[in-house]
C-alpha cells in the first residue's frame, strides 16, 4: 500500500509538474504582441486523414484532431494508450479526473497525466464542445478501466464460455427447427399446389402458374436465408456480450442493426408517396388502354367506323396508339420511381437506351416497313401478290413480316424492308373492280388467219368455268415472231383464290378447241412445219384404251 502512495506522489507530481508546463506555455502564448513571438503549441483542426483515436481495452478513448507541442495526432494517439497501459497495469482500477489548463483539459488517471485535449481536439461539425467532450472522455476511460480490471475474473470469463455454450446449443437448435419447419411447409405446398394445376384445363395458364410458384418458390428461399443470417448474427451478438474485451463489437453490431434497419424504414418511407404516384399513373394509363383496345375492337369487327380507319388497320393503328400511351405513362411515371434521381438508375437508363439505339435499328426499320405497307394500302389481306419471284395469297401483314400462301400451298415469309426494297406487283387490283386478270399466251403460226385465232381463244376463255363476262375476255397480239405470231388471252374471274386452278381450266379448254380445229400451237419453239400436224385428234382426247 505504501509503494502504490508513493507512486500516486509521484504520479501527482509529474501531472502538476505538466499542468505548470501548460501554464507557462498559455501565458507565452498571451503575450502581447511586442514580444518575440513563439511557436503555435496547436494546429488548426486536421482534416480526417489527420486524425488519430486512442483506444483502450477494445474501445475508444478519445480522437485527436490537431498538433501539439509539435506531436502530430497519430503520436499523441499511442502515447495515450501508453501512459493508460501503464498506469492500469500499476494501479489496477484508476480514479479518470481532469484539470482544466489555458490550452485545453488535462486528463488524469489516478493522479498520473494520460493525455490534454486541446479546443482544436473538438469535432465542431458535430457541435461538440469541449466540456462535452472531456465528460464524454471521462466516461469512457473509466469504462474502458473498469472492464480491463473485470475481464481478468475468472468467473466472468467462465461465465461467458457458459453462456456462450448455451446459446451455441440454442442457435444450432434453432436452425434445425427452421429448416424442418420451412421442409414441411415446402412440402404441403407443392403438395397444394399440384393439386390445382392438375385442374387448370389451359396449358398456356398451366405454363404460367408453374411459372409464378418457381419464383414464390425463390422468394421463399431467399426470405429462409435471411432468417438464417438474422439468427446467426443475433448469436454472435449474444456471445460477443459476454466477454468484456468483444462487448463493443456487440454494441457496434446492435446499432449497424438498427442503424441499417432505420435507413431501411425511411427509404420505404419516402419511397411510398412516389411509388404510389407512379402506380396510379400505371393504372390510369390502363383504364385508357382498355378504352382504346374496345374502340378499336369495334372497328376491326365492323360495329362502327373511325375517320380513315377501316378494318385492316384498326389493329396494327392501336398498337401505336397503345405504345404511345404507355410511353407517355412511363415517361410520367419514371421521375416517382424509388432511387430515380440516383446517378446509378441515370446510368443504367442511359446504358439500356444505348443498347435499344444500336440493336434495334434493323427492328425499327422492319416495324416502319409494316407500317407503311399497311397504311400506304399497297396490298391488303387476302390479295394476290407476286414479290419477287414468288406468287401468293397474302395471309398476314405484321409488324416485322408479311406472309404469302403459294398456290402450292408453301407459305413464305418476308421481311417488310425486304418487300419495300423490292418489286410488288399486286394482281387483284384493278379498276373493273374485284377479280383477278388470266393471261395465256400461245404462239400460232403465219399460215393461221389472225381472226380464227382470236375466235378460238374467245371460246376457250367462256368455256373456261368462273370466267366471268363483264369485263368481257379479250385477245391481244403481243408479237409478231420470226416464225409465227403471239397472241395473249385475258380472261377475269371474280374469285382470286381460284386463280390457278382457273388458269389450268383455262390452258385445257385452249387446247381442246384448237385441237378440235386443227390449228397447232407452235410453242415453244418452231423449226420448220411438219408432215402432219401436231393436233390431237377429237377421238383421242380422253387418251387410248391402251394408255
Amino acid at each position: 500500500m505504501r509503494g502504490r502512495t508513493s507512486i500516486g506522489r509521484i504520479g501527482w507530481l509529474r501531472g502538476l509538474a505538466l499542468a505548470c508546463v501548460v501554464l507557462v506555455a498559455g501565458l507565452a502564448h498571451a503575450t502581447p504582441a511586442t514580444s518575440v513571438p513563439t511557436p503555435a503549441t496547436t494546429a488548426p483542426a486536421a482534416s480526417l486523414q489527420d486524425t488519430a483515436t486512442a483506444r483502450f481495452f477494445n474501445r475508444d478513448i478519445v480522437t485527436f484532431r490537431s498538433r501539439f507541442l509539435g506531436n502530430t495526432p497519430q503520436m499523441r494517439a499511442r502515447a495515450a494508450e501508453a501512459n493508460i497501459e501503464r498506469i492500469v497495469e500499476h494501479h489496477g482500477v484508476a480514479k479518470a479526473t481532469s484539470q482544466d489548463a489555458p490550452q485545453g483539459v488535462v486528463i488524469l488517471l489516478d493522479g498520473q497525466l494520460v493525455t490534454v485535449v486541446t479546443p482544436a481536439d473538438v469535432d465542431t461539425l458535430r457541435n461538440e464542445t469541449l466540456a462535452g467532450a472531456r465528460d464524454a472522455i471521462l466516461a469512457r476511460l473509466t469504462d474502458a478501466v473498469r472492464a480491463s480490471e473485470t475481464a481478468r475474473a475468472p468467473a466472468r470469463l467462465a461465465r461467458g464460455i457458459g453462456w456462450s455454450l448455451i446459446a451455441t446449443v440454442a442457435m444450432l437448435l434453432g436452425l434445425w427447427i427452421l429448416r424442418w419447419s420451412l421442409a414441411r411447409l415446402r412440402s404441403r405446398v407443392d403438395a397444394w399446389a399440384t393439386a390445382r394445376l392438375t385442374r387448370i384445363p389451359n396449358e398456356s395458364a398451366r405454363q404460367m402458374a408453374l411459372a409464378f410458384l418457381a419464383s414464390g418458390r425463390g422468394l421463399a428461399r431467399v426470405f429462409a436465408w435471411i432468417l438464417v443470417l438474422f439468427v446467426i448474427e443475433e448469436w454472435l451478438r449474444f456471445c460477443f456480450a459476454q466477454f468484456v474485451w468483444t462487448q463493443p463489437w456487440a454494441g457496434a453490431m446492435t446499432q449497424w442493426m438498427a442503424g441499417r434497419l432505420s435507413k431501411w424504414g425511411n427509404a420505404i418511407l419516402h419511397a411510398v408517396p412516389g411509388l404510389v404516384t407512379a402506380i396510379v399513373i400505371l393504372l390510369v394509363a390502363r383504364v385508357f388502354v382498355q378504352a382504346i383496345r374496345l374502340a378499336f375492337q369495334g372497328v376491326e369487327h365492323g360495329r362502327f367506323r373511325l375517320v380513315g380507319i377501316d378494318s385492316q388497320l384498326a389493329e396494327p393503328t392501336r398498337k401505336i396508339v397503345v405504345a404511345i400511351v404507355w410511353l407517355f405513362a412511363l415517361a410520367m411515371a419514371y421521375p416517382y420511381l424509388p432511387g430515380a434521381e440516383t446517378d446509378a438508375f441515370k446510368g443504367l437508363s442511359l446504358f439500356v437506351g444505348l443498347m435499344v439505339s444500336l440493336g434495334a435499328s434493323s427492328i425499327v426499320g422492319q416495324a416502319a416497313g409494316g407500317f407503311t405497307l399497311l397504311y400506304s394500302r399497297m396490298m391488303s389481306v387476302g390479295d394476290v401478290v407476286r414479290v419477287g419471284d414468288v406468287e401468293g395469297t397474302v395471309q398476314q401483314i405484321a409488324l416485322f413480316t408479311t406472309r404469302i400462301r403459294t398456290p402450292l400451298g408453301v407459305e413464305v415469309s418476308f421481311p417488310n424492308s425486304v418487300v419495300m426494297a423490292g418489286k410488288l406487283e399486286n394482281l387483284s387490283r384493278a379498276p373493273e373492280g374485284p377479280g383477278v386478270w388470266l393471261q395465256a399466251v400461245v404462239v400460232i403460226g403465219y399460215d393461221v388467219p389472225w381472226r380464227q385465232v382470236h375466235r378460238l381463244l374467245l371460246d376457250a376463255a367462256r368455256g373456261t368455268p368462273d370466267v366471268i363476262e363483264t369485263p368481257p375476255p379479250m385477245v391481244l397480239q403481243t408479237a409478231l415472231g420470226d416464225f409465227g405470231i403471239e397472241y395473249r388471252l385475258r380472261a377475269r374471274i371474280g374469285d382470286v383464290q381460284q386463280r390457278w386452278i382457273a388458269l389450268s381450266a383455262l390452258h385445257a379448254q385452249i387446247q381442246d378447241v384448237f385441237n378440235g380445229a386443227g390449228v397447232q400451237i407452235m410453242t415453244p419453239h418452231y423449226e420448220g412445219d411438219p408432215e402432219t400436224a401436231k393436233v390431237v385428234p377429237r377421238a383421242h382426247w380422253e387418251g387410248s384404251a391402251d394408255g
